[in-house]
């Protein structure tokens, strides 16, 4: 395939007009077959949604590969290439049947986004920041049940997320940093627990500023240490979790290389509102807005692309926009030598958008969808 005459967001992410040569699923530097002609349009990275728990009515954690399928599909109609999965705090009986049917819907082929590994959110966490965890299955950081989990799902867990205070997690931190990506998230931690947990080899913030304690100017807590080091920063840009203030505080202050764009995506993404489940317990959608019952923002319902759209509308540079939803991602899931940004050899993973990034055409493992 040849996409000719478009104007290409290269792999150090700067536009240039050139065309872009697709041979056998892979970015290359010469090829024949189909032509496309992208005159007047922008080809970015197929977006790396690293945090989303499902859309279109499904749930990860439904355990069918209708399920599993129906996500995929739905990620690439949207500009998602390659995604995560993530599990939610469930019984572990319940996780382990889902990293497993997620391990098998992969090797079965889904028709659409790239399955590039899983998010494990839970069930690690404080009760305090639980959020929409469900408290009946919190619990401290156990390294022989999670190894039993990542063995189900063939090895699949790029992430974890934990509450670092908890008993047991520094222990579980220095025997699981080589083997998976660890993440802060639903924590009460305190700026010097954050800050030895990171030393221990902590590399990620779960969803930066939601479900742990606030930053004071005297107490920073996780946000200030995650300013202090070289974390890697999630962040729900819907305009809903975070106000435009904070965006464009943790952009200045983080920067466009470490600052992570996510979905944390629900169910009732693409739904009308009403009410739906996650982990065990109903939420309510109003006007797009999750929350259960006791008025706890529940997810978002929001598309890994409106997020982009959203950071850009806050000022954000474009560029850095779309970075913050491919490369740094993909290196936050260390998948970054597969996908993430165009460069020769890797995955032909594209967007075609137009000059207000409306989708225009998706290309997967170098077929469109």
């Amino acid at each position: 395939m040849i996409l000719k005459n478009g104007t290409v967001l290269n792999d150090n992410f700067i536009f240039e007009k050139k065309d872009l040569f697709i041979e056998n699923g892979i970015i290359s530097q010469e090829a024949t077959g189909e032509v496309i002609d992208c005159t007047g349009k922008f080809i970015i990275p197929g977006l790396v949604d690293i945090h989303t728990h499902g859309v279109a009515g499904f749930d990860n954690m439904d355990c069918s590969f209708t399920a599993i399928n129906t996500i995929a599909h739905y990620m690439a109609r949207h500009g998602v290439t390659t995604f995560l999965p993530t599990i939610i705090t469930n019984s572990i009986d319940k996780m382990s049947r889902a990293a497993d049917n997620i391990k098998k819907a992969r090797e079965k082929g889904v028709n659409g986004a790239n399955i590039g590994g899983i998010y494990m959110e839970g069930p690690y966490f404080s009760k305090k920041y639980k959020g929409a965890q469900n408290e009946k299955y919190l619990k401290n950081p156990d390294t022989e049940e999670f190894d039993k989990i990542n063995e189900i799902s063939g090895n699949l867990i790029k992430i974890i997320s934990l509450a670092p205070e908890l008993s047991g997690a520094i222990d579980f931190i220095d025997r699981e940093k080589d083997n998976v990506k660890i993440a802060i998230g639903h924590t009460d931690s305190d700026y010097e627990t954050a800050i030895n947990a990171i030393k221990h080899g902590v590399t990620d913030i779960t969803h930066i500023f939601n479900a742990m304690r606030g930053f004071h100017h005297r107490e920073p807590n996780v946000v200030g240490a995650a300013m202090d080091t070289n974390v890697f920063c999630e962040c729900i840009c819907d305009g809903f979790h975070l106000s435009k203030t904070a965006i464009n505080m943790l952009y200045r202050t983080v920067g466009s290389d470490r600052l992570v764009l996510i979905s944390d995506s629900l169910r009732a993404t693409g739904m009308a509102d009403g009410e739906y489940e996650l982990g065990g317990q109903k939420f309510a959608v109003i006007n797009g807005q999750a929350r259960l019952s006791d008025g706890t923002i529940a997810g978002s319902t929001a598309k890994l692309m409106d997020c982009v759209k959203k950071a850009i509308e806050f000022g954000l540079p474009k560029e850095d926009a779309i970075k913050m939803a491919t490369l740094n991602p993909a290196r936050a899931a260390d998948i970054d030598h597969i996908t993430g940004s165009i460069k020769d050899g890797k995955r032909a993973d594209l967007v075609i958008v137009d000059d207000k990034f409306n989708i225009q055409n998706v290309i997967v493992n170098g077929e469109c969808k």
